[in-house]
Formats: structure tokens, sequence, C-alpha cells
């Protein structure tokens, strides 16, 4: 019989052990030990840390170690341990690996925030500006500092001024010791990067009438804890914020939580501004440019309920919320939901999805190009869908022309990047003080260098992958991993002298044409170049947004959701490649892209107009994006997957094997396919064995296998059992399930 007086826990380790280990909790800790907590544990002698997963009477393992200590109170709760347990079945990674997921690591090491200085003064302005003249001779430096307080409405930041009035600490010391400057420390946290801004109380906007029957269908759930799945779909520009925005305000009235996921983190501070205009509560940011001290207090503030809304992107999903209300996924359709450079592969979206039905909470999805799975999903009465197809303002949807660039090459004799439509729009716009949008994907000056002699293309020594040129900084550079070099002179395989051609544009190549072209217009560019520092990305749309350029050029993070109200012209310079891509999803893809670049035309009372330039002006899916036709698109498409058996009328779960040896990688491969042959149900469709398009990365050589099945349940547990029991130390195994690629 057992002893009623021991207690024992399992305990999920931080180290990727497939499955909790039981250790006895020490009586010193019986009252403190509770699901969630953090734990130190012995293993093969040295300690551990890890997380209680459950408390029980009876453990089956003979003298289990004791509990060593508590490192800290609950981090995860139930409902987000649940959640984790989903996912560990569903996307067949260990329990520790899907915590360390849900967990920052500055919450799991106790990385508190930094403390920054924030100086204020105590001055008047007419004080300030007397003391300011009266400096600028004996002591321009400090009178360069007041210039900048002359200038700020409450306080600045220490290392924002030094920035600002390109002095040193000095002179700010100076003016501190005269009591001139105040200076305080605090926690910088999203609040005190916005003290400089004041938010006025925007009211409530009046709905047209389907958002009022749109806002009634989901507040309808919200009232009676509705675990229901509403779908918006609404044209660009229609008011699916204001919507989201007044659930939002219902939910809060309920005492409730809500979690609000976008796509890119361009788009976090624009949906920041537009709540903190409308809600007093406190907002809690996460996404991975946060420093781990800006994350461990936000989800302090998140756990403790201080913020009762969460704004962020794909991890904000596990954000650990108390009595969560809402869950609102703006642009569903969007490819950065899915994380597909690890496992767990989990799409944030998906978990949105298990996680308001955990928590019988409702969520909504908003998109303008719904993906197709969930528009099905519509039809088929699976979610509530609700249809938005007017902007309420005067703004309407832009005209759109299709322009061919066979004919726009005889008119120049040869290669241009703009059509003269296109270059009429630009220098027009700007001499009516509107903007201009060009869209590219991608970036760089050239896309890459040939060998006009041999045709070898300079590709990466770690990738297959061929290397872009940089004008800027005069390298070559791997956009897969990263790796820099010089240009060569001569070609690395011939040998030949002057024969390197630079081939293909980028971003940075459009920039520096167009100011060739016109000297006097303004350019911004945004892309993964542009944006490394932190918050650049909020500091390039701002200065878009305030008219300090008339022209912004980028790749696709400038088209999702942003509001330009002074643009009024789009340019997509070349789209014909991702058509070309042989995957299911590829027209799909370019269709939704499109039809969100289009809509950040004319968005307030100025007409818009979108210029799409393409060497196939009579391709079915561009001509449809064109006229921002999704219900035809949606019709032919879902044929087309339903003939070929695609999702949504499947599921696909995609194995990639990669390791420095091709050939033992491939024989691997091999292997594991014919045990998937042998062991896999029939109904299962088990694809070759290929390599996706990029064959190697980071020196490791890759190989895939496709399986597509009706029921994904069965399936999953067939792969599980053949790779617990398939041993290959050097071969590494990504599964990813309901994979956004196919090809790559």
């Amino acid at each position: 019989m057992a002893n009623m007086t021991k207690k024992y826990a399992s305990v999920i380790l931080d180290s990727n052990v497939n499955k909790p280990l039981d250790y006895e909790i020490p009586t010193s800790l019986l009252e403190k030990i509770k699901l969630g907590i953090r734990v130190k544990v012995p293993l093969r002698g040295h300690l551990k840390k890890g997380y209680i997963f459950s408390i029980k009477d009876i453990s089956e393992v003979k003298n289990p170690f004791f509990i060593d200590d508590i490192i800290s109170e609950e981090v995860i709760s139930e409902d987000l341990f649940k959640l984790a347990v989903w996912m560990s079945r569903y996307y067949l990674t260990s329990l520790s690996k899907i915590l360390t997921n849900i967990v920052p690591t500055s919450v799991r090491k106790n990385i508190q925030p930094k403390f920054h200085i924030y100086l204020t003064t105590a001055k008047t302005k007419k004080e300030l500006a007397t003391l300011c003249a009266s400096l600028r001779k004996k002591s321009p430096s400090q009178a360069n500092v007041l210039d900048i307080f002359l200038k700020t409405k409450k306080g600045i930041l220490l290392s924002d001024l030094i920035k600002d009035s390109k002095v040193t600490t000095s002179p700010i010391n100076t003016l501190i010791k005269k009591n001139i400057i105040k200076s305080k420390k605090i926690i910088l946290d999203e609040s005190s990067l916005l003290l400089n801004y004041e938010y006025f109380q925007t009211p409530v906007k009046k709905l047209s009438q389907e958002q009022k029957i749109c806002l009634d269908k989901i507040t309808s759930s919200i009232e009676n804890n509705l675990f229901d799945i509403h779908l918006i779909h609404g044209i660009t520009g229609s008011g699916k914020t204001e919507v989201y925005m007044q659930a939002i305000s219902l939910a809060l009235k309920l005492d409730k939580t809500v979690i609000m996921l976008v796509p890119e983190i361009a788009l976090t501070s624009q949906t920041i501004e537009r709540f903190r205009s409308r809600f007093k509560e406190k907002i809690a940011i996460m996404h991975h440019k946060r420093s781990y001290g800006e994350k461990h207090l936000a989800w302090n503030d998140i756990k403790q309920g201080k913020a009762k809304i969460v704004i962020g992107a794909r991890s904000a999903i596990f954000s650990p919320v108390q009595n969560l209300g809402l869950i609102i996924v703006d642009e569903e359709h969007d490819s950065s939901y899915k994380q597909t450079e690890e496992m767990p592969s989990y799409n944030a979206k998906h978990i949105a999805i298990i996680r308001g039905k955990f928590a019988n909470t409702p969520i909504v999805l908003g998109s303008a190009t719904p993906s197709l799975e969930s528009y099905y999903n519509a039809t088929e009465n699976k979610y509530i869908l609700s249809k938005l197809t007017t902007r309420p303002t005067k703004a309407s949807l832009p005209s759109v022309k299709i322009i061919d660039m066979k004919n726009e090459f005889l008119k120049a004799n040869g290669f241009t990047h703009f059509s003269s439509e296109l270059l009429d729009g630009i220098i027009s716009r700007h001499k009516k003080g509107e903007q201009t949008i060009l869209f590219l994907n991608r970036r760089g000056f050239n896309s890459f260098l040939i060998c006009k002699d041999c045709r070898n293309v300079i590709k990466c020594p770690h990738c297959d992958v061929s290397l872009t040129f940089h004008k800027k900084n005069n390298i070559l550079m791997c956009h897969s991993c990263g790796f820099t070099s010089s240009p060569p002179s001569i070609c690395p395989k011939c040998k030949s002298n002057e024969s390197i051609e630079y081939k293909g544009f980028g971003t940075e190549h459009i920039q520096r044409s167009l100011k060739a072209i016109f000297p006097e217009i303004r350019t911004l560019r945004i892309d993964q170049d542009t944006t490394r520092q932190k918050h650049s990305h909020d500091d390039l749309l701002k200065q878009f947004r305030s008219g300090k350029a008339d022209v912004l050029i980028g790749t696709q993070m400038i088209v999702k959701g942003l509001h330009f109200p002074a643009v009024t012209l789009v340019g997509v310079l070349n789209s014909d490649s991702a058509l070309n891509i042989p995957d299911f999803r590829s027209s799909e893809r370019v269709f939704q892209l499109l039809c969100q670049v289009a809509g950040r035309a004319g968005r307030e009372d100025l007409p818009g107009e979108v210029i799409i330039q393409t060497f196939m002006p009579n391709n079915p899916t561009l001509k449809l994006a064109a006229k921002q036709n999704f219900e035809t698109f949606f019709k032919e498409e879902i044929e087309i997957r339903k003939l070929f058996d695609y999702p949504p009328f499947s599921h696909i779960v995609k194995i990639l094997f990669s390791g420095k040896d091709e050939n033992k990688t491939f024989q691997t491969a091999t292997d594991f396919r014919n045990l998937l042959l042998k062991k896999v149900s029939a109904s299962t469709k088990i694809h070759a064995l290929i390599p996706p398009a990029h064959c190697k990365i980071k020196d490791l050589f890759r190989f895939q296998i496709l399986l597509r099945s009706k029921k994904i349940t069965p399936l999953l547990s067939q792969i599980k059992d053949i790779k617990e029991n398939f041993l290959s130390s050097s071969i590494k195994i990504f599964i990813d399930i309901d994979p956004i690629n196919t090809f790559f």
C-alpha cells in the first residue's frame, strides 16, 4: 500500500528529454508545489531546470530523487500546459521543446529588464529659450541639448538625446548639475518608448450596415463565451480594424482579455498607435525584436493582469493572459504566422483556433484575401463568414492597369525598369504632393553574377544559392546563410578576365535608377537590409507617413495592412517569377500579394491607381487580381485543389532530411521512406524522394518527402512511431506539418 504522505511530481525538463520525469516532493515544498512552477531537479549528477507538469500520489519509478528547489512561481497556466501537450502530439515535438517556444528565454532565465535614463526639464519653454540663447556662443553643445528640449513636449531618453543633439554625455551632465535638466531611471517598456507621443482619444466610428452585421455576430459569441471561428472577408480599406476595436471594447467591458496577432513587426507600431488612441488600458507588445528585458516585463504585465490587450506577431499567441475573451488574427492568410525554421512547425493561426477551443473563446480571422482553406471552411459553415464589400469612407478601390513590359522594351529600345505610364504617374503624383509605393519582392542591387564565357553563376560556397550583389557595401551576400565576399574580377571557374556580368535587379537597384531619372524625388527603401536595427521599421514608416519621402520602395513587408493616406499610386515592378514556382500555392500567393499591394493606394478621399508590370499580361491570376475578384479566383482554384486532392481536401506532411554527407543523407532519407511505405496506411499518398529547390543550405545537403492524407491523426501517429525507432545521429529530420511551401 502506498504511503499517502508522499507526493510525486512529473517534471518536464528544459533539456530535450522526450517525456516528463518523476521526482519526489520534499515535505518542506509540499504546500508550495503546483502545476506550472519552475523547479531545479537532479539529473545525472547535475541540477536541471524544468516545469511541474503533474502532481500525483503514486510514482512508477522506484526511489525517485527529490526536487531540489523552486526557482519561480507559476510560469505556465493550466490552459497553456494543455495547449503544449496538444502541440507536442500534433507537431511531433518533445514537450520540453514546445515549452521553450511558449515561454520566452528571458522568463525561463529570469532576465530582468534594463534601466534607462529618462531626462526632463522643470524649466518653462521661455526660460529654456533664454538659457539657450545665452549658451549659444560660450557652450554650443549645451545649447544643442536645450534645442532638443525646446522641441520635446515631455522628456527624452538619454540615448535618444545623445543621438539627436550629436553631443557627448559631458554637456548633459553639466546641465543636470545646474538643475536645468532632471534625470531618473526607468524600465524601458513600450509605454516608455512612447512617452513623447500624445494619443488623443479617438471616437468610436459609425459602422456601415455590413460592419454592424459582422460585429453583432462576434459580440454574440463573446457575450455567450462561445468557441466560434469568424472569418471577416473585407476588401482592403473596408474597416476591419474598426470592427476589431469595437469587439475588443466589449470584451474589455466584460473584464476579459484580448490577444491580437499581426503578421509583421511593421504592422505592430501602426496597430499600437490606433489602439492607444482608442483604449486607455495597458497594451503589452510581444515580438522577436524586443529585448529579453522587454519581453520579461511584458510577460509579467500580462500574467499579473496589468495588460488587458496583447498585440504581437506569431509568438504572442502564447501570452499568459487570464480570462481570455477574444483572439484576433489579422491578415490571417499571411505565411509569417508559420514557423518554418525549426520544430515545432506550428502555424499561429491554427494555434489560435486550438487555444480558443480550449478556452471557449471566439476567434476572429480577417483578410482581404483569405487563405483558400479558411474560405472553404466558411463555405462549408465550419466558420462564420462576414463580408465587407465597400469602403466606409468616400474612398473607392483603385483602378488597376496591367502593362505588357515586352512593349515597353520595344519603346525603350532595350531594358527598362519602369514603363512610361509608371514614370508619368510617379512624376505627376510628386507635382501634386501625393505619394507612390513601388513594390519588388527582391532585395539587393543585382540578383546574381554570371560569367558570359562559361555561363557559371557565382554561388554561395555553403548553399546552393546564387549570391546577391549589394552595391552600397560592395559585397556579395547569400540570403540563406549570410555569407559575404567581395565581387570577383575574374570568373572563379574558367578564370576569364572581365567576363562577369551583373544580372537581375533588386530594391537597391530600383532606388538608384529612380534617383537617376528623377533627382528631385525623395525616396525611402524598406527591406531586410534597411531594417536590421531595432525600431528601424517604425522610423522609416513614420518618415514616409509624415511626408519626408515621395516614393517608398520595398519588399513584401510594405504591402501588408499599412495605411498611408497620401499614397495614390502603387507600382508592381515584377511578380512573374513567383507565378512560375512549381508549388500548388503559387497562384494563391501571387493573387494575395497583388491584392494586398493594390490596397495601399487611394485609401482616403484621393483616387488610387495601381500599375502592374509583367511579361505575362494574359495570365488569369494577374487578371483576377487586377479586378480584385476573389470569388472567381476562389471558385477556379478550389476546383483545381479538389481535382488533385490538395488542401483543404487533404493534409500534407513534409519530412526534410539534412546532413553534411550527401550520400549518407540520401540513404537515410531512402530508408525512412521505405519504412513509410511499409507502415503507413495505403490511403496515404507518399511522394518520391527529391531534393528541394535549394538542395544545400549552410553546408547541409537536403532531401524531402511529401505525404498526403485525408486523415491527419493516424498519419501523425505512424510517423511518430517510425521516427522514435529510427536511429540517425548525424542526419537531422525536420517534420513540417501542414507546410506552406512544398518547393523550397
